[in-house]
């Protein structure tokens, strides 16, 4: 009995997969950020995963105009369909586009934020949740 619970545990668990994922702030007056709290669940065609808190403690992130390369170890979502960015401070931030490499596809996924919605908590100043998904633009909440 324990055996077959033990290799049922190792079916159902999944390992960590890379998304290698580069985030582009949009060039334009007051689109760059020093505090965002910004979060991105991933979103797929089996499930979801979220990451913690996105910041290099090295650098200035997401900055006017700047790229910057993440890594992210997350359980495989599937296909990846969407992203959905949520942040958590009132400084407002305008995301350009990601890029996402997922382990294992050769082509990335884009996900374009075409009307270049703001995000805030600030209701004045954005959204504080952001829906991409690829092909069809921004869905704001």
């Amino acid at each position: 009995m324990q055996r077959i619970l033990l290799v049922a545990l190792l079916i159902t668990t999944s390992a960590a997969i890379r998304y290698r994922t580069y985030i582009a702030t949009a060039d334009q007056k007051y689109a760059g950020t020093d505090n965002i709290d910004l979060r991105i669940n991933f979103i797929g065609t089996l499930k979801s995963a979220r990451t913690g808190y996105v910041d290099d403690p090295h650098r200035d992130d997401f900055e006017r105009g700047t790229t910057h390369m993440f890594d992210f170890y997350l359980p495989d979502v599937g296909e990846l369909e969407c992203v959905e960015l949520t942040v958590g401070d009132n400084d407002m931030w305008i995301m350009h586009y990601m890029l996402v490499y997922k382990q294992g596809r050769s082509l990335p996924h884009l996900f374009r934020n075409a009307k270049l919605t703001p995000l805030s908590t600030d209701k004045s100043e954005g959204v504080s949740k952001l829906k991409l998904c690829e092909n069809s633009g921004d869905i704001s909440k």
